[in-house]
């Protein structure tokens, strides 16, 4: 059997802003059918087609209103419809991979939890600010900071690690200043070793929270933690579980709802994360 071509053009599959209510899959529109009484514009709501057009896949849908956020997911069962209400977020993590964005929510329902993603190509990102700033806690029309302040400590990750210093401006969507941080690079295991890239870790203390960042060969993955979510910080021993040794210490920050976030500790490096955990809490 042939198989059929995705003949559509590249932005075929791109974030697109609705302009119009026509301009949405009509299977989408009843979702949004309360919102809609309710005064909800056509230019809140994006639309994110699947990325192949005869593969299967998942498209969503992105809508906000006044502080709230509805995420719409539709693939071959159907529409599911989560709304996120202010305080529902226990934690936001945001992977970039090239042009490819995913945002994975954690949410907090009476002491169950609830996880919902949606992915998007980065060409059009703009397109879902709003959306990224309500699920943080920020206005809609927030936009963080570009540049660092002068800082000894940034100046110093400027010298060390050029990429980390620029995406280590991935805080500032969570607060104007970093307050304190802690920058590891890491080690490569296995095949992976003859990688020029090695692996780095950076936390941030924030006004509001921490910010995790771990970036490799692939990608850049930030975790996003309010305050009252951390229950614990520290530098245990045998706790992250990854390529290379079984085994490894890393510093951990355990959270009321989710599993805990590891970041992977070489030798040496444990003094000083054990230093930045007490300043931390």
């Amino acid at each position: 059997m042939a198989i059929r071509e995705d003949r559509r053009p590249t932005l075929a599959s791109w974030p697109k802003r609705i302009y119009d209510w026509e301009e949405l899959p009509e299977r989408f529109r009843p979702a949004l059918e309360v919102w809609r009484a309710q005064g909800l514009p056509p230019g809140n709501v994006t639309y994110i087609p699947k990325v192949h057009q005869y593969k299967k896949g998942v498209e969503y849908v992105t809508a906000w209103l006044g502080e709230e956020v509805l995420l719409l997911t539709g693939g071959d069962r159907g529409v599911d419809s989560t709304l996120v209400r202010p305080g529902d977020v226990v934690r936001m993590t945001y992977t970039i991979q090239l042009l490819k964005c995913f945002v994975e929510v954690l949410l907090d329902r009476g002491g169950e939890t609830v996880t919902v993603g949606f992915s998007y190509n980065r060409t059009k990102e703009d397109q879902l600010f709003p959306v990224l700033n309500l699920l943080l806690g920020n206005a809609p029309d927030h936009r963080p900071g570009l540049t660092h302040p002068a800082d000894p400590a940034l100046e110093r990750l400027l010298t060390d690690s050029y990429a980390m210093y620029n995406n280590s401006k991935l805080c500032y969507r969570f607060g104007d200043t970093i307050r304190d941080s802690l920058w590891v690079p890491g080690r490569n295991y296995g095949l992976q070793t003859f990688r020029k890239q090695k692996p780095e870790y950076f936390v941030g203390r924030m006004d509001r929270g921490v910010v995790a960042i771990h970036t490799d060969f692939y990608a850049r993955r930030t975790v996003y933690l309010t305050w009252d979510r951390i229950r614990e910080v520290a530098v245990e021993e045998a706790a992250f579980r990854g390529p290379g040794p079984r085994r490894r210490p890393a510093l951990v920050l355990k959270t009321t709802c989710g599993e805990p976030v590891a970041l992977p500790l070489l030798p040496g490096q444990k003094e000083a994360a054990k230093a930045f955990a007490a300043r931390l809490l």
